[in-house]
């Protein structure tokens, strides 16, 4: 009788085969040369409410999933995937601005160029859903459920972390070396709870990265994804309480690199082996 073994993350159900080591160490996962972000093809907050509020022409594209949008939008946006854009051609002569939750700007950014060239009058939304709500503008569906808009999932940062606008700061006490392999450009700003201490290390942090590129974004992480509530509670004092959150930390990112290397060896598969019980 055969039994049948599913490979589960986290579990050592199963006796790992010797290149395993390897697929939990993915250097050509962990880092490649930085993309510089396009900042025409940005529009802020600010500009999009002035144009709404002189009434001028302009069409908010929402292109989260269906069920994302029936959630929580911004009153008068329309919903449309974002490989559908192209498809509408009522689209064309209007100006329109695509919209997600802020933190994904790999595929937008594509798109946008994409429909640029078609000879749409496209835009990128500046910090998505995220900056929207937290410069004060309306919002209309489930509040609650827009609490989660600055918490960025691991899979995301593995697209996103190739942006040189990005500063991935690390608020834990101490940064692991395994972390600082896995993002290189990671800097350590470890809170202690002392916060003016902090505020100041960051500020200067933040005005480095300003002074060569533009649109940047601010990314905090830990190691295990704790600190958050505090560390966000203290930059709502500061010019950058935009910041997004690494969902679950370093140690949800490194698993999801580690998945993403067992999936391309095929490894993550199903496996049969003899119960050890049977004859």
């Amino acid at each position: 009788m055969l039994g049948m073994l599913i490979w589960l993350p986290g579990l050592n159900c199963l006796s790992a085969p010797n290149h395993y080591e390897d697929l939990a160490n993915p250097p050509k996962f962990a880092s490649a040369p930085l993309k510089r972000r396009n900042p025409a093809l940005a529009i802020s907050v600010e500009m999009v409410e002035q144009r709404l509020r002189e009434k001028q022409e302009i069409i908010l594209v929402d292109v989260r999933k269906g069920s994302e949008f029936e959630r929580f939008r911004i009153p008068g946006s329309i919903h449309i995937p974002l490989f559908a854009v192209k498809t509408k051609p009522f689209l064309k002569p209007k100006p329109l601005v695509l919209i997600n939750e802020g933190y994904s700007y790999h595929q937008l950014e594509q798109e946008c160029v994409r429909l640029r060239e078609s000879g749409f009058k496209a835009w990128i939304l500046n910090g998505g859903l995220y900056y929207w709500r937290q410069e004060g503008m309306p919002f209309t569906g489930d509040a609650f459920a827009m609490k989660g808009l600055n918490r960025m999932p691991p899979r995301v940062l593995f697209r996103e972390k190739d942006y040189e606008n990005w500063l991935i700061i690390n608020v834990s006490p101490s940064t692991r070396s395994r972390s600082r392999s896995l993002i290189p450009q990671l800097i350590s700003v470890p809170y202690g709870g002392k916060e003016k201490e902090f505020i100041t290390a960051l500020n200067r942090m933040i005005g480095q990265h300003q002074a060569h590129y533009r649109c940047i974004s601010v990314l905090i992480c830990s190691e295990n994804g704790e600190q958050y509530y505090k560390v966000e509670k203290t930059l709502r004092k500061t010019a950058f309480g935009n910041a997004f959150f690494l969902r679950g930390g370093m140690e949800a990112y490194e698993k999801y690199l580690t998945l993403q290397a067992m999936i391309k060896q095929g490894t993550h598969t199903k496996t049969l082996r003899r119960c050890t019980g049977c004859p």
